[in-house]
């Protein structure tokens, strides 16, 4: 390995223990400017399939260069081969008729993205399809077959890199912790997290959060499930890092049990008082107080949390 690859793949690994995810991406793409020259970068990740994107870094370019992809994602021929044939490194130069496609003249021909050069590894955990590209704005300045195989190289160590970050990051968090992306996809997790989510939602949760959490933490930064977990959430570029927490479980009186059981079954207060010879001043106390205790606030959750817990 040539000593400037070599140099290169260690401060790659050394900046992967101290800087924020976020950080790490946008430092590593303009390191690789120092060997391998180009215009704008992109490092993303996203499912194959779909063509969904999930969060991606883009150095010296709008934020909103995606936006116009929408369109032709499923007939770009570049993203294509990129997309059907993953652990190589590939040019435009490799479809003759690149400039001619529809994703030439109405996406990449805007950013005068000319000349382009992609690699994409499946990541075996997760699942998505990540990958880094590069590109210049001139159409005679080709990448060279050494390029492609210097990109090659380092991008594998990237990828290795960005998930000894991602968990570098989480482990300085005390709580149980995770990346997740918009679409519930874990990208990160401590081992910690991933038993607490599996013994709440089984094994599935441990590679995508179930739907209504997933919404749950993205539209207010909460989920709690009225039983014994709490999730918080902050955003983190665009991801959300979430950390758990068990919540105590609580003991209630006899008289809060039984006020509980006979509203939760669909009585009201004033049912509830005359069937236990108290008035409904006194169910409304004790009813405020359970729901305190629970972490709760409607007779849905009470219900359940009385089914799993008495």
């Amino acid at each position: 390995m040539p000593k400037k690859i070599s140099d290169f793949i260690l401060s790659v690994h050394d900046a992967s223990m101290h800087l924020s995810p976020m950080d790490f991406h946008r430092w590593t793409l303009k390191e690789i400017r120092r060997y391998i020259d180009f215009d704008f970068a992109i490092w993303g990740a996203g499912d194959g399939q779909s063509r969904q994107l999930s969060q991606a870094t883009i150095l010296d370019q709008t934020d909103t260069l995606f936006e116009t992809w929408e369109a032709v994602k499923e007939e770009d021929p570049f993203a294509n081969l990129v997309i059907g044939n993953t652990g190589k490194t590939w040019s435009i130069e490799q479809l003759p008729d690149f400039h001619e496609s529809r994703a030439y003249h109405e996406h990449w021909g805007r950013y005068y993205a000319r000349q382009m050069i992609s690699t994409m590894e499946v990541d075996d955990r997760t699942g998505l399809h990540i990958f880094v590209t590069l590109a210049r704005e001139q159409q005679e300045s080709i990448f060279t077959p050494q390029h492609m195989q210097m990109k090659s190289l380092i991008t594998q160590h990237l990828f290795l890199a960005a998930r000894h970050n991602d968990m570098h990051s989480l482990r300085t968090h005390q709580a149980p912790a995770a990346l997740v992306d918009r679409h519930g996809i874990l990208h990160a997790a401590l081992p910690n997290m991933t038993v607490l989510l599996a013994d709440e939602w089984g094994g599935a949760a441990t590679r995508r959060l179930p739907e209504n959490v997933t919404y749950a933490l993205w539209r207010r930064g909460h989920y709690q499930n009225g039983r014994h977990l709490a999730l918080n959430a902050e955003r983190v570029g665009q991801r959300l890092l979430i950390r758990a927490a068990l919540v105590p479980t609580a003991v209630l009186s006899e008289r809060e049990k039984e006020v509980a059981w006979i509203y939760a079954a669909g009585s009201s207060h004033k049912e509830v008082a005359k069937t236990l010879g108290i008035s409904p001043t006194t169910v409304r106390t004790h009813l405020a107080r359970v729901y305190q205790k629970l972490g709760i606030s409607d007779k849905g959750s009470l219900a359940i949390w009385l089914k799993d817990h008495v």
